[in-house]
């Protein structure tokens, strides 16, 4: 309510006031009330959104999306750029505790001032300000505000933060801290610089484990979007020594030999098909044309076929005998995250009559294919 008011004296803006009710506490709908009065009284075009929550592990993730993907179809519907929130001093501080807490690497401590979310620019312009300070702007220009009741609780981290550090710091503490993360930005920002560096001439060898574990979490963040603790990578250094394949929640982290992979996980493929029918499909094409290793040729009786993934005690027949797929893998030294996505070919009689990078059974092989499957 301090930024809306400030805004809105300014007179230098035109304003749409944007509010997301959660419907989650019982003065929910008495915060909708205050703006909704407000905007009234000023004549301003308040936009509303009543999102049904659907149960996730982190609510407070899933409302932050809702709110600022809100704010991006409001700056669609109404050709706007520029989003202005009201994080303060208080915020900023607990932010970067809470990270400091988790021993995170991040691309930014504390809360940028401004930032940029999909297609719209976002901008803080209170983190000068601590939370009492817009209380009492708020009280003495008499603008009604709602406090809400969840931030009193310790039920979130963060609460617990504000409540037994935040909230016992003097003016003069809470201005030390903010000078300390302004010296962690400048030093992170360099460090971001030199593994910039590194990671343009680095091509997957072995040369990131003498490195600190920073560089480990910023080339996991690049790939996965999501942030790592410093115990965590440190913990993962120490695996990567030896050959290893650690799953990290929908992406696989290996050392296979001299180089480090980091590939993310892809759904199980298991397709049938009642006659040749080319196409691209999750994790491969049907094509009618490609290389020799490529090809394959099916006639009436194979069908249908089924295109899936590669089990543990799959064989194919070769003009030598019979060979056990996973066998394949390790002669030709293929990562172990590869063989968990591979496919294969299997035709009405369960044989498995096609293998990409081995090719295809000695009862299916011609100099004319009618059907190519890329990987």
């Amino acid at each position: 309510m301090a930024l809306l008011d400030m805004l809105y004296t300014e007179k230098k803006y035109d304003i749409i006031v944007a509010h997301v009710n959660y419907q989650k506490r019982k003065t929910a709908n008495r915060d909708e009330k205050i703006v909704q009065a407000y905007c009234d009284r000023n004549s301003l075009l308040f936009r509303v959104l009543r999102p049904v929550f659907f149960h996730d592990d982190n609510f407070q993730a899933w409302a932050r999306k809702v709110r600022y993907d809100f704010f991006m179809e409001l700056g669609k519907e109404y050709h706007i750029e520029d989003v202005y929130v009201a994080h303060h001093k208080d915020d900023l501080i607990e932010t970067y505790i809470f990270q400091k807490n988790r021993d995170m690497l991040c691309e930014w401590y504390g809360i940028k001032p401004e930032s940029v979310y999909k297609s719209i620019h976002i901008h803080r312009p209170l983190l000068s300000y601590t939370k009492a300070e817009l209380k009492r702007y708020c009280d003495e220009k008499d603008i009604e505000y709602g406090i809400d009741e969840s931030n009193l609780s310790d039920a979130y981290t963060r609460n617990k933060i504000r409540h037994k550090v935040v909230d016992f710091m003097s003016l003069k503490e809470k201005d030390q801290i903010v000078s300390e993360i302004e010296s962690e930005n400048d030093a992170l920002q360099k460090l971001r610089i030199e593994m910039d560096d590194f990671f343009k001439t680095w091509d997957q060898d072995l040369s990131i484990l003498s490195k600190s574990w920073m560089y480990l979490e910023f080339y996991l963040y690049t790939k996965t979007g999501k942030h790592f603790a410093r115990k965590y990578c440190v913990s993962l250094m120490e695996q990567l020594k030896q050959n290893a394949l650690i799953d990290l929640k929908g992406f696989y982290l290996e050392r296979f030999g001299n180089a480090i992979y980091l590939e993310e996980k892809k759904e199980e493929v298991d397709l049938c098909f009642d006659a040749i029918t080319y196409g691209d499909y999750p994790s491969f094409k049907l094509c009618k044309e490609g290389k020799v290793i490529e090809g394959i040729t099916l006639s009436k009786a194979d069908f249908p076929i089924r295109v899936r993934t590669v089990r543990a005690g799959d064989t194919i027949l070769l003009r030598l005998g019979r060979k056990n797929i996973h066998r394949f893998f390790v002669d030709r030294k293929i990562p172990k995250h590869k063989r968990l996505d591979w496919i294969v070919v299997e035709n009405r009689q369960k044989d498995i009559i096609f293998v990409p990078g081995i090719g295809c059974d000695i009862n299916h092989f011609s100099v004319k294919p009618n059907l190519f499957v890329l990987k």
